[in-house]
């Protein structure tokens, strides 16, 4: 079975380019454009790994990442924003997140980082 990632963000240029630089690996990417778009995918389907912008409409990528921690769900994440913070970045960690990415993403950053867990995951 192929690896599967999801990927939300509410910004249609960076979401091209994220599913862009993630299209080589052997794995399946969905997308998402909100936050309750991204929290209806992984509660409805299977995902290895998802990738969450923090600042989307209706939930943000910590809100989902609560969300699912809440419904016995959770998903290996990594979280994106282009306005990291300290507290924001403690937060994104607390509900469980794997690392969080400061945008725009370095493409061999991000490579490197999914490879990485990819390669290690259970």
């Amino acid at each position: 079975m192929p690896f599967r990632i999801l990927v939300a963000d509410d910004q249609d240029e960076q979401l091209r380019a994220v599913v862009a630089l993630l299209r080589g690996l052997d794995a399946h990417i969905a997308v998402a454009t909100s936050g309750p778009d991204a929290l209806r995918q992984l509660l409805e389907a299977r995902f290895d790994l998802s990738l969450l912008d923090v600042h989307m409409p209706g939930l943000t990528g910590i809100e989902v990442l609560g969300q699912l921690r809440l419904m016995g769900h959770p998903v290996p994440s990594i979280l994106m924003t282009g306005n990291p913070s300290r507290e924001l970045e403690m937060a994104a960690l607390e509900m469980g997140a794997l690392t969080m990415l400061r945008k725009p993403i370095p493409a061999d950053m991000l490579r490197i980082v999914v490879e990485r867990y990819i390669h290690q995951r259970p």
